[in-house]
């Protein structure tokens, strides 16, 4: 049932807007206004771009405490990113106090569901300190399961080991976002799948033996063994779920199976349920999101509030990227309008995609000379092959470019080598992190003695500082006599790394600089030593950490930060740039001026996802909910499209990658009617009527002075 905007509510909510705290946020709108002051047990806010979700979300929990007397230890808030859980905490603070803001559970799903085993770690089968690993051990572990299954000399066998490391990660990760755990694969009584489902499965069996053997975690197991622990313990229940009395989902639409079932699960003992999202902005299917999870998490019976006021756009760009949805199925018909005016569409095909992306500079050239900055400019794109001919035509008209989306602060081998060190500290039996430490900094421990290493552990069972000290003492020919002192000091940094955690087991500071200093492992020099640009990165990401360590004072929470902040961002080094990003990237951003490059049938919709199978229904553990496909590709195209807020430019090409190419069949759809086109085999000009501008191949481009 959708709901209707109630009048008392309103008037009680305008007296709530006029806290001193909220005149900094944007005045709440009728419909806002019902959201905040809803009174069921379920609750949709079906929130569309750009409508104020999060202001709403803010309102709804500052209301809650302030006006209905809701202690905040009551409410609990899961979020897709630590970015969004930080700002809705900063801003409920400033509505209220900091120390209410502090007492809300609140963090992304793997956030709370690390939260919930670390305090039950026992019940959980858990380490006390156990670790989370990130995709590159995983990736490690998985190869090494995959060479042991097929022997040596096994005819084929390189090509069978290589397409099964290329397809397990994103089978397993995929698995676990729907809940399939090695029970169920291993249930005698199960249907039998076909022979490759098996094989796969073999493979997933033996990949968590190896997690569960090291007392660590991936990060899709997290929700998964969570959701079991609370499901399969009513002890445990008691005290994790028998205090929320309010749970709030934000980005509901990106919920994915495994966690539709923990947020079910943390609501079941009575808690009020509100998901705020957008069916329309599901575009995270490869992560096992998809559109009907907000249904699935509020359950039947749940009312919907629509937000349709969109506060970014103006109406020219919101009615091709309405009409695009529209064409998907649905239970409700989409609207969204902002009630402003501005610049028309600007869309067109071009010859080819060199002639789009000088097209695009010449855009580019002439917002400079308008007075719009380029940090206000992002260039969207759907797949990342189409990115480099853009840069080539943005170098030459000497335009200065950012691309998004790129390594993220974790994926740095610095931090990757840090993070390996504090594991050691915290688990000196970590023998994934020792094989990523030993010969960093260099100590010309070579791979027969880092083989030599790990046997005599995996024989043992010793800490790996106890194994350094045992083969320096009786080398046995397997470690060259020339090693024998780099071994003694690596087991002396060992020890004393391991011994700073016992010690102070709440001081990652101090482990982390006896990690950094020249007199403890000495890895800041070992980073810096080159005295280029990327040592002087490299150096300046240590700090980053040091940053990070102060924060978080216990190891394993400064771990757990790593692995779980995938958003922690190497900050951007250029200023005045224009932003080249993918659309899956651009979610939750926003410039004035956007500009959607390969909307053609070779780029958008995606072929690949085109030809993704069909894949099960919501609660097949196997196969999934079904969600992407042409309607995720028009989805997608929709959050592109409203990321912009004064003016938009669509455009494709007519020969890509040597081949002529359809236009987008997005562009009829969204009502962008491409009148004509030129190509620039036959003509040398764009032809009368087109709508954008176009240029021939021999048209230079003016750099901006």
């Amino acid at each position: 049932m959708v709901a209707a905007v109630d009048r008392e509510s309103v008037c009680a909510l305008d007296l709530f807007s006029q806290h001193e705290s909220a005149k900094s946020e944007p005045a709440l709108s009728e419909d806002q206004a019902a959201v905040v002051n809803a009174t069921e047990a379920s609750v949709i806010v079906m929130a569309g771009a750009g409508t104020g979700k999060t202001r709403t979300l803010v309102a709804r929990v500052s209301h809650l405490i302030a006006k209905r007397g809701v202690k905040p230890e009551a409410i609990t808030i899961a979020t897709f990113t630590n970015k969004a859980a930080k700002e809705i905490r900063e801003r409920i603070a400033h509505f209220l106090d900091i120390g209410s803001a502090s007492r809300i559970q609140m963090g992304t799903f793997h956030s709370l569901a690390a939260r919930i085993l670390r305090r039950h770690h026992k019940t959980a089968g858990l380490p006390k300190h156990f670790t989370i690993i990130d995709d590159d051990d995983a990736l490690r572990l998985i190869k090494s399961c995959v060479e042991r299954h097929f022997p040596e000399g096994m005819p084929g066998r390189a090509d069978k080991v290589d397409r099964y490391i290329s397809a397990l990660p994103t089978v397993i990760r995929r698995w676990k976002c729907w809940g399939l755990t090695v029970a169920e694969i291993e249930d005698a009584e199960r249907p039998r799948r076909s022979e490759e489902e098996e094989r796969l499965a073999q493979f997933y069996v033996a990949y968590q033996f190896e997690l569960d053997r090291r007392g660590v975690m991936d990060f899709g197991d997290l929700v998964v063994r969570a959701s079991a622990l609370l499901r399969d313990h009513p002890e445990v229940a008691d005290v994790e779920i028998g205090g929320i009395g309010h749970l709030l989902v934000d980005e509901a639409q990106d919920a994915n199976q495994a966690q539709v079932e923990l947020a079910r699960l943390l609501a079941s003992r009575g808690a009020a349920v509100m998901v705020v999202g957008d069916v329309d902005q599901s575009i995270y299917s490869f992560q096992g999101g998809y559109p009907e999870a907000m249904d699935h998490i509020a359950g039947e019976g749940a009312r919907v509030y629509p937000l349709t006021i969109n506060r970014r756009c103006t109406d020219e760009i919101l009615a091709p990227a309405v009409k695009l949805v529209g064409w998907n199925r649905r239970k409700f018909p989409k609207s969204l309008a902002s009630g402003t005016s501005g610049e028309r569409v600007q869309h067109g095909l071009y010859g080819g995609e060199r002639e789009e992306a000088w097209a695009v500079a010449a855009r580019l050239v002439e917002l400079a000379k308008a007075g719009q900055k380029y940090d206000d400019i992002a260039i969207l794109v759907r797949s990342a092959f189409v990115i480099p001919t853009i840069e080539e035509g943005l170098l030459k008209a000497k335009i200065p470019y950012e691309l998004a989306g790129g390594a993220s602060l974790v994926d740095r081998e610095e931090v990757r080598d840090i993070a390996a060190y504090v594991r050691l500290a915290v688990n000196p039996w970590d023998d994934l992190a020792f094989q990523r430490i030993v010969n960093r900094p260099t100590r010309q421990l070579g791979p027969v003695a880092e083989h030599a290493l790990v046997d005599q552990h995996l024989a043992t069972g010793e800490p790996f500082h106890e194994v350094c000290a045992r083969i320096a003492a009786n080398p046995q020919g397997r470690i060259v006599p020339e090693a024998l002192p780099a071994l003694r000091r690596l087991s002396n940094l060992l020890e004393s790394l391991h011994r700073a955690h016992a010690h102070a087991e709440e001081d990652t500071a101090t482990i982390l600089e006896f990690i950094l200093r020249p007199e403890g492992v000495g890895y800041e020099e070992f980073a810096g030593k080159a005295c280029n640009r990327a040592a002087k990165r490299r150096v300046e990401n240590l700090n980053v950490l040091r940053r990070i360590a102060n924060e978080e004072a216990s190891p394993p929470l400064f771990l757990e930060r790593l692995v779980l902040g995938g958003e922690i961002a190497v900050e951007r080094s250029k200023r005045g740039a224009v932003t080249i990003s993918t659309m899956h990237a651009s979610k939750g951003l926003e410039w004035d001026h956007v500009l959607c490059v390969g909307v053609d049938s070779a780029v958008v919709p995606s072929p690949r996802a085109l030809r993704e199978p069909v894949r099960g229904k919501a609660g097949d553990r196997w196969f999934g909910p079904s969600a992407g496909g042409m309607e995720e590709e028009r989805r997608l195209v929709h959050v592109a499209f409203t990321r912009a807020r004064k003016s938009l430019w669509v455009s494709g090409a007519s020969i890509r990658n040597g081949r002529a190419v359809n236009p987008s069949p997005f562009f009829a759809e969204s009502g962008l009617t491409i009148d004509s086109f030129f190509d620039p085999l036959v003509d040398d000009k764009p032809k009368a009527g087109m709508r954008g501008k176009g240029f021939s191949r021999s048209k230079p481009i003016a750099p901006v002075l």
